[in-house]
């Protein structure tokens, strides 16, 4: 054989290994689905769609962050609410109190058991569990942020979990700020009211005290002196506003949701297209 028949077949087998190699390719796009079958057959597409998968990933740890906290948000903003009803109903009962001037000793003997039950179902509350997690303790969720008289043993440090970029979400919360707890004692603001309720109610019945002291008895709060049930309402104002901070929460988790999910349905329509 001659060198240019040698070059020709050469060329031949050449061109006649590309078709082979074209066909195999366009054989597994028809199998696959794929127009990307490895890195090299398109560099710019192959980028984009590792990118566009990175992304979804993302997305996937943000929704299941919201997942995870919107349970807790939802249980305590429930909480909150609870006590918050509770501390309405209080003050209800408070001004008729104050308004009233004189009980005779066996109604005083049944407001006292009301505003007992009353102060012990709020601390209750306060101490409300996700399992074995105390929701309003911060990263000390394994005890009662509270004790038996509304003291907080818990601490200030919370723990949050990202749901968007630049946006992190509590996954447990500082009671001391959401109870609305004394700077100074750390007692319950609202706890330490109905305990001077109490203490009052216990001297009359007792002969060594007045219910007449309910209108000039004072309560100190964050290193002031105010009466009982403007310091009654400094604790449950404060639960109030933080009961709506947690309800804006859970509207900035609703809001961010549906975005995610609607564009980690595009970028898979993209990937899609792109392989």
């Amino acid at each position: 054989m001659r060198i240019t028949d040698l070059i020709k077949y050469d060329n031949y087998i050449k061109n006649d290994q590309i078709r082979q190699n074209e066909i195999e390719k366009y054989s597994k796009q028809i199998a696959t689905g794929k127009k990307i079958l490895s890195p090299s057959d398109d560099t710019v597409a192959t980028v984009t769609a590792l990118r566009l998968k990175t992304i979804n990933q993302d997305i996937d740890t943000y929704l299941r962050n919201m997942d995870f906290v919107l349970n807790i948000l939802d249980q305590a903003e429930s909480t909150l609410s609870n006590i918050s009803k509770a501390g309405q109903e209080l003050r209800v009962e408070i001004i008729r109190l104050l308004n009233t001037g004189v009980l005779d000793k066996e109604d005083a003997k049944v407001l006292r058991d009301y505003f007992v039950n009353m102060k012990d179902y709020i601390i209750k509350q306060a101490n409300y569990s996700i399992g074995d997690t105390r929701i309003f303790g911060g990263v000390k969720s394994q005890t009662d942020p509270f004790d038996s008289d509304g003291y907080y043993q818990g601490e200030v440090i919370e723990t949050k979990v990202s749901v968007a970029p630049g946006v992190e979400i509590n996954t447990n919360f500082d009671g001391s700020k959401y109870l609305g707890v004394d700077t100074n004692d750390k007692q319950m603001i609202m706890v330490k009211a109905i305990n001077k309720i109490v203490d009052i109610i216990d001297r009359a019945v007792a002969g060594t005290g007045s219910l007449g002291e309910l209108n000039t008895a004072t309560v100190s709060v964050n290193g002031q002196n105010l009466k009982i049930l403007e310091a009654f309402d400094v604790g449950l104002n404060n639960v109030l506003q933080y009961t709506s901070i947690i309800g804006t929460k859970v509207k900035i988790i609703n809001d961010l949701k549906p975005g995610f999910e609607e564009n980690k349905v595009f970028n898979n329509n993209l990937i899609s297209n792109l392989q």
